[in-house]
């Protein structure tokens, strides 16, 4: 059935991801330069500055996002396969875990040795989480209906 609590933690997930896009994850204002960091784009707030950063640089944060938004909608149309569906999740997961990882311990640390300041965290620091807290509780919908079905099996 596509109509149970784990598509809507799925579907939650996925508009998460989405609005990702559209808030900044960190701003870095600094004495040597003020960067602005988005999961797509990165940019100075200083007029005739240069960044050196391309798009390489933000592909660890952009390519596991766009993986977690298709395959959570991907997972929500498996309802009728559900161990297959439990795996998918258990991969968002981990490719957000990942994501997570890479944002505070590699963009965050390089960005930050460029502004030469402390990084200020927006709302977009906060949703990767959530992503991972929803992708968990749907991960935790589909086991329990793992379960029921077992247990209905050995009724029969």
């Amino acid at each position: 059935m596509i109509q149970r609590k784990q598509t809507v933690f799925l579907l939650l997930a996925v508009i998460a991801s989405v609005v990702l896009f559209f808030f900044p994850l960190a701003h870095f204002i600094g004495e040597k330069d003020s960067i602005v960091l988005y999961v797509q784009k990165i940019f100075s707030l200083v007029p005739d500055n240069k960044l050196e950063y391309g798009i390489t640089f933000l592909l660890p944060l952009l390519i596991p996002n766009i993986f977690v938004i298709l395959f959570s909608v991907g997972a929500i149309f498996l309802f009728k396969n559900r161990k297959l569906q439990m795996r998918i999740i258990q991969l968002n997961m981990f490719v957000e875990v990942v994501m997570i990882a890479l944002f505070f311990f590699y963009d965050v640390r390089v960005l930050q040795s460029a502004a030469g300041s402390v990084p200020d965290y927006n709302v977009g620091a906060i949703i990767p989480p959530v992503v991972l807290i929803l992708l968990f509780l749907s991960y935790q919908g589909v086991r329990s209906d793992e379960k029921l079905v077992r247990s209905a099996d050995r009724l029969r």
